[in-house]
């Protein structure tokens, strides 16, 4: 039981991240303050460009995740320390943005992580 909590926990730290960047890509207000520093009025080409880069990488994350979920073999295995390292990273850069409510993204990012951590010290 659980783990299914969990699982919905790690799903909706997707689905919000997922939904975050999209605003990005798309130029949303509502992303204004929660992406990129926070301190943008708009979202330039080059941001707008990065973001893609973003979503394809979370979505394809979510895939892995949901993969793993199922009980699939995930390989190759480095992949899940990729993620847990690039996870970190994410957990330090939101936590040192000037922006309030893009600090408030530490916690789903941190979520992922310790999800990945958590695979990749099954398959370890």
């Amino acid at each position: 039981m659980r783990s299914k909590v969990f699982a919905v926990f790690v799903l909706t730290s997707f689905a919000w991240n997922l939904y975050l960047v999209l605003g990005v890509i798309l130029g949303a207000s509502y992303a204004l303050d929660r992406a990129a520093g926070g301190q943008l009025e708009y979202f330039p080409t080059s941001i707008r460009v990065i973001y893609i880069l973003n979503f394809a990488l979370v979505f394809y994350q979510m895939v892995i995740f949901i993969r793993n979920l199922r009980g699939q073999i995930i390989k190759p295995k480095w992949i899940l320390k990729v993620f847990v390292i690039l996870g970190i990273l994410g957990i330090i850069a939101n936590a040192a943005s000037r922006s309030p409510l893009e600090r408030w993204n530490v916690i789903p990012a941190a979520i992922i992580t310790l999800a990945f951590y958590m695979s990749y010290m099954k398959q370890k």
